[in-house]
């Protein structure tokens, strides 16, 4: 059995010596996660083509699910890198801290510190820029939940 740790720095190495003694794998590409409860996580596991690494939360931008597959959009010396992640965009959702994150529309989750401009589009719509330069856009379904959370 392989899980994937998303827990505090503090103690990860505790919890991760006691799962190998008891013979559990510890893979960041796993199904099952283990988390504490309470705690949101401090980083993601991404991958890139160099291999899995863990990329901060204060650093991604926004993550979205382009079809079955979710990317991590991260800013990294002032330019933005892709990660791709196994992990599916509604358990973003639920492990995130919602006072830092905000899900925008079916298929993007926006990190609300990193949004610096908002556009009104037509149609109930907004456009977001965030840090960067990158643009999601907020679609009528959240829209409500958007300016309620932005106070427009």
């Amino acid at each position: 059995m392989k899980v994937r740790l998303d827990i505090g720095k503090a103690r990860y190495e505790e919890i991760l010596r006691e799962l190998t003694d008891l013979g559990i794998g510890i893979d960041d590409e796993a199904d099952l996660v283990l988390s504490e409860a309470g705690d949101y996580p401090a980083f993601l596991s991404g991958r890139t083509e160099e291999g899995t690494c863990h990329v901060a939360v204060t650093d991604v931008l926004f993550i979205e699910s382009l079809g079955h597959d979710v990317f991590l959009h991260v800013l990294e010396d002032g330019s933005e890198v892709v990660y791709k992640s196994r992990v599916r965009l509604r358990d973003y959702e639920r492990m995130l801290d919602p006072e830092k994150f905000l899900r925008v529309s079916n298929s993007a989750i926006v990190a609300r510190d990193k949004v610096r401009h908002i556009r009104s589009a037509l149609s109930r719509k907004f456009t977001l820029t965030l840090e960067g330069g990158s643009r999601v856009d907020v679609t009528r379904s959240y829209y409500d939940v958007f300016r309620s959370e932005f106070g427009i």
